[in-house]
């Protein structure tokens, strides 16, 4: 059965990569989906759980292979990308490295830093550059459905997956040694992403399979969430795609009010149903019990009042913070993986980065919002494929709330990978009017129009 199921993983996962190679949509899909088909792999693939840098090596050089291929066939990847959200990202890595210098824990600095850095290069360098255009956010969700599916599929029938602490793990001890678990989380994240594609893609056709997709995507997205007890998923995931589901679905009338009602209507019923289904019938239903959500704020309460305890207390590193990795000289220490982190990206940029980096994230914040409330005029306006904005927009919210509760963003650089293909979009929408000679304001707003085309037009 292991044998069997990996088999099908990598037959699955060595096919997304072909197509990737050819299609930006399927490289986005399998920038989003490695993390668990590499999990899945190392079940049984002892090379891949002793050099996971192998698969990690593989996607990065096929998505720079998808990206020069979209610059020779005159797709323009650059285009839209050197704006000012993307110096800000910048500026904010930079200093967040230049943290391991003076802190006081510089082994962990570099060990956040050696871990990251890969994903850094990946998810900030080259991602934003394979979104193009609404069009590769449209045509990359009907694959991913498929391949989350998939994956999710494989890993409930997977004889490595198991329960412990009431959360759903895959079990890497046959590959990595006594007690080595996979994480789910990121599998989740995957789950959770699914719940929005499902609920806001656009379906140009009455295609029976294609809706039949959408449902099983929600379904299996909430599903495995519940089984890997990832709290923040499943929640976050509901809320944007209930959030953003007026973006992605203008009502002009009362008959289209009735059907998106309906739709909306029928998108709840499946999420109760699924709930009730798994909810009360697992080990995971203990993580959801009020007492475990009540332990888990109170957790994440303590890391945080403890660390900006200590950074308050001192006024000379308010600035510049306490350096990089502060958090396991106050809270938790240890060595290689045993390195931790506050849970929350905001406690853990002013601590460890003080002003200057607090400073950049709140304005990385308010340039994205901007470029939010732009994209909204643009879908209001007409002049952008609002599916694609609304799937765009509920992927930054998710990952933004998923940030404020688990992770760091050293390690695996959420939110800001979100926000920078939220901007490059805006401004490779603009480029393309500017190229048509198109306004895309209303008069009161045309000489800021005009800055933008200047500024981003030649891209």
């Amino acid at each position: 059965m292991v044998a069997a199921l990996n088999a099908l993983a990598l037959l699955v996962f060595g096919g997304m990569s072909l197509l990737a190679v050819f299609k930006r949509h399927w490289t986005l899909v399998l920038l989003f989906c490695f993390f668990g088909y590499e999990q899945l792999l190392s079940t049984s693939m002892g090379i891949l759980a002793s050099k996971p840098w192998l698969i990690n090596v593989s996607v990065g050089l096929i998505s720079l292979t998808a990206v020069g291929m979209a610059l020779t066939s005159g797709k323009r990847p650059f285009r839209g990308a050197f704006n000012p959200n993307s110096f800000l990202v910048f500026a904010l890595i930079v200093f967040s490295y230049l943290g391991m210098f003076y802190g006081g824990t510089q082994n962990a600095g570099a060990h956040f830093v050696r871990t990251g850095f890969p994903y850094m290069v990946l998810l900030l360098g080259v991602l934003p550059c394979l979104v193009t255009g609404t069009e590769v956010i449209n045509r990359m969700c009907t694959p991913y459905l498929l391949a989350g599916c998939a994956l999710v599929v494989m890993v409930l029938l997977s004889p490595r997956a198991e329960f412990s602490g009431s959360r759903m793990y895959l079990d890497l001890s046959y590959t990595m040694g006594a007690g080595e678990k996979g994480n789910p989380l990121a599998i989740a994240e995957i789950g959770g992403i699914m719940v929005i594609i499902g609920a806001l893609m656009r379906q140009t056709s009455k295609s029976l399979v294609i809706a039949a997709l959408r449902v099983g995507g929600i379904i299996l997205g909430i599903t495995i969430c519940f089984f890997s007890a990832s709290r923040g998923q499943l929640i976050f995931s509901i809320l944007v795609a209930v959030m953003f589901f007026p973006v992605a679905y203008q009502i002009r009338n009362a008959k289209q009010f009735f059907i998106r009602a309906g739709m909306l209507g029928t998108m709840a019923a499946i999420m109760l149903f699924v709930a009730k289904r798994f909810l009360f019938s697992s080990e995971a239903s203990e993580r959801f019990s009020g007492e475990s959500l009540t332990s888990g704020v109170d957790s994440r309460m303590y890391y945080a009042k403890t660390l900006l305890g200590e950074y308050f207390s001192k006024p000379g590193q308010y600035l510049q913070g306490m350096g990089t990795g502060s958090f396991n000289l106050f809270v938790e220490a240890g060595s290689g993986e045993g390195f931790s982190y506050p849970h929350n990206l905001f406690v853990e940029i002013l601590a460890d980065h003080g002003l200057i980096g607090f400073g950049l994230l709140l304005l990385i914040i308010l340039v994205s919002g901007i470029h939010t409330y732009k994209l909204l005029r643009m879908v209001h306006s007409g002049i952008i494929e609002r599916h694609a904005v609304a799937i765009v927009l509920a992927i930054s919210g998710y990952v933004t709330l998923i940030s404020m509760k688990q992770g760091s963003y050293l390690v695996l650089p959420l939110p800001f990978y979100a926000y920078l293909i939220l901007s490059k979009l805006y401004y490779t929408r603009i480029a393309e009017l500017a190229d048509a000679g198109e306004e895309v304001y209303e008069p009161e707003y045309a000489e800021y129009a005009d800055e933008e085309y200047q500024s981003v037009g030649a891209l």
